[in-house]
């Protein structure tokens, strides 16, 4: 066995010691301590070929039966191979602490093997297993063991559980009356559509998602004033400009992933949704722009618009405006950073995301929603031509990795960011009061700021919403 670059003959008779592998023999080169300590089988000492710079040693510290390290806490690790990488690398899982964690994660996985590679000096290197023959022979690495898993597995799986459907997700929403149009995707709802006749033209897509905390409305009854004076303001603005507008209310099933399911570990399906709930509505909308950038509507443009932003100048076609720019720069996707925020100038802000609908935009959700499935396995092949990246849970953390990490050659060329004081101005810290101000374009309720919208958007200097004081956005009950 190859131990690696080991500094000292004691070290290396040390070492020795802890392997069944070994006999009771080392051999060692104090010349050349680079050459690494090696230790002979329990029949390989004797006959050995000359070499000057090399010595064999018996081993002298007390020998452990077993090639097994206790890491306290009643896990025992079994090292298969120390300074190796798996041979073939079946997922990565994420960064783990120790082997322990990383054994317990493996032994859940189903595509792993019996073995796992772990490096203690370098956790955030992640814990990778090795396919089912992909522990033997593997490249050696210093920094890297491969181990055998002592977790017990599972004698089955378990499976990614749907969640029951709700009844009647759209309750409290303005639903468009008349026949449900077919191009819709899933249990989508149509709010309005303005367009010409054909087809094409410009689609605002909102998810409506209700949560378990109820911010967003409760299963029976009226939905909060503030998300229907913002609904009301969107629709009139597609009214007014002949856009579309789409609503999702109705999560996608399974709304776990593999990954998620392993790191709940025994918690029950529905505390597992609730703990990734808000990361998963947030990849929905990722899911939502690629469908209907795929749509046999061939809509020219999509906007992904939290549903707590508002298009706030009636009176100016603001998406029009966003796609003859884009065509302009010769880009395919609009984005926004948050300036208006202390340190927030160039950070993207995920809350509006505009794609003029070309085959990279169609390439680029399929590759984010699929990334984000995929989890610390991360995605190996990106249709936009990047290479294992990982889109686990934050959505703006990939999207920024996308525009100046390691994604950057492949998407920067096609996106332009803008100003968020301008297309996405929090509304947050008094950011509300620049809702009449006539440069701002969206204004966006995040977090707690949320109480203001209806304020702002009925009672303001301009009813925004179109249906004056009793209509569906500002009346007090509908």
């Amino acid at each position: 066995m190859n131990f690696g670059h080991i500094k000292t003959v004691k070290e290396c008779d040390a070492l020795a010691a802890t392997e069944s592998d070994c006999g009771g023999y080392i051999m060692f080169s104090t010349q050349h301590p680079d050459w690494a300590c090696r230790c002979c089988t329990a029949e390989g000492t004797e006959d050995g070929p000359a070499a000057a710079p090399w010595d064999i040693y018996r081993v002298q510290s007390p020998r452990k039966t077993r090639q097994q390290e206790s890491t306290g806490g009643g896990y025992v690790e079994k090292i298969f191979a120390r300074g190796r990488e798996c041979t073939e690398q079946a997922s990565s899982l994420g960064c783990l602490s120790t082997a322990a964690e990383c054994d317990q994660m493996a032994a859940m996985t189903p595509e792993c093997g019996k073995h796992f590679m772990f490096s203690r000096a370098h956790p955030e290197w992640a814990c990778r297993c090795c396919t089912a023959n992909g522990a033997d022979d593997g490249q050696a690495s210093p920094n890297w063991n491969v181990f055998e898993m002592q977790s017990a597995r599972p004698k089955t799986f378990p499976a990614i559980v749907t969640m029951p459907p709700e009844t009647d997700p759209f309750v409290g929403l303005p639903v468009a009356d008349g026949r449900r149009p077919g191009w819709l995707v899933r249990e989508d709802a149509l709010v309005i559509d303005a367009r010409a006749p054909g087809g094409g033209g410009i689609l605002i897509l909102q998810p409506v998602l209700r949560d378990s905390s109820s911010q967003w409305g409760k299963k029976q009854g009226s939905r909060p004033q503030w998300l229907r004076a913002i609904l009301a303001t969107n629709r009139e603005h597609a009214r007014r400009h002949g856009h579309a507008m789409v609503m999702r209310a109705q999560p996608t099933q399974p709304q776990l992933t593999p990954w998620q399911v392993r790191n709940c570990g025994k918690k029950s399906v529905p505390a597992c949704v609730r703990l990734n709930e808000r990361e998963n509505f947030i990849w929905e909308k990722h899911l939502m722009m690629s469908e209907y950038l795929l749509n046999g509507q061939n809509f020219s443009h999509v906007l992904m618009l939290d549903a707590d932003a508002a298009l706030v100048q009636p009176d100016r076609d603001t998406l029009r405006g966003i796609a003859d720019s884009l065509h302009h720069e010769g880009k395919d996707l609009f984005l926004t950073d948050e300036d208006w925020l202390l340190y927030g100038e160039g950070r993207i802000n995920g809350g509006l995301m505009f794609a003029k609908n070309t085959n990279f935009t169609k390439a680029l959700f399929q590759d984010t929603f699929h990334a984000h499935v995929r989890g610390p396995a991360q995605l190996k092949n990106w249709k936009i031509g990047a290479k294992d990246m990982e889109c686990s849970s934050n959505e703006q953390i990939c999207l920024n990795d996308l525009w100046r990490g390691k994604g950057k050659p492949f998407f920067a060329p096609f996106a332009t960011m803008a100003s968020g004081k301008r297309y996405n101005r929090g509304a947050e810290r008094g950011g509300v009061n620049h809702i009449t101000d006539p440069d701002v374009e969206i204004m966006h309720w995040m977090g707690g700021s949320k109480a203001s919208a209806d304020q702002a958007l009925c009672n303001g200097v301009r009813d925004l919403t179109g249906g004056g004081p009793h209509g569906y956005g500002c009346a007090p009950q509908v």
